[in-house]
């Protein structure tokens, strides 16, 4: 059993290279059971479409309202990870996205070890990652709800590939 890591997940306000980083998250993993949770808004002056803030849940009022900067977000978020091994649901679409914060803010990259569970799957399944599609080959299951909900089903098929 992988005995202790961070399932990260970076929410953007689209899909496209001129995106904005809306949200950093995180949960941490210690013998098979969540112990510790990360969350952060960011206040960037990125807009959310009705759409995207829609599918997000998020409005543009929450980001301003509780919001921090970028700076101070991401500094909080390695943080959280620092030292950790860590996971993600989609590595090849955040880390373009981390990589451009560190660049256009001057902050360290993230020097954890990553591993990547879209490519676990793809090599695996021959299919990318989906957390509908964890629960049904894995038999995966969760107690958490909302986005809680989508970190533990990561983490947890993490632990079970």
């Amino acid at each position: 059993m992988k005995d202790e890591f961070v399932v990260i997940d970076i929410t953007t306000n689209g899909l496209d290279e001129d995106s904005e980083i809306v949200s950093f998250a995180a949960l941490r993993f210690e013998n098979g059971v969540p112990t510790d949770r990360f969350f952060e808004y960011v206040n960037s002056g990125a807009v959310l479409s009705d759409n995207v803030s829609e599918i997000l849940g998020i409005t543009n009022d929450t980001m301003q309202r509780y919001g921090t900067t970028m700076e101070d977000a991401y500094w909080q978020f390695i943080e959280f990870c620092y030292g950790s091994d860590l996971v993600t649901m989609h590595h090849d679409f955040d880390s373009k996205f981390i990589e451009r914060i560190c660049r256009d803010y001057d902050l360290p990259a993230l020097e954890n070890h990553i591993t990547d569970l879209d490519t676990m799957f793809r090599l695996k399944f021959n299919r990318g990652y989906s957390v509908r599609f964890a629960e049904k080959q894995l038999g995966i299951t969760t107690d958490e709800t909302d986005d809680w909900r989508f970190l533990d089903i990561a983490g947890k098929t993490y632990i079970a590939l």
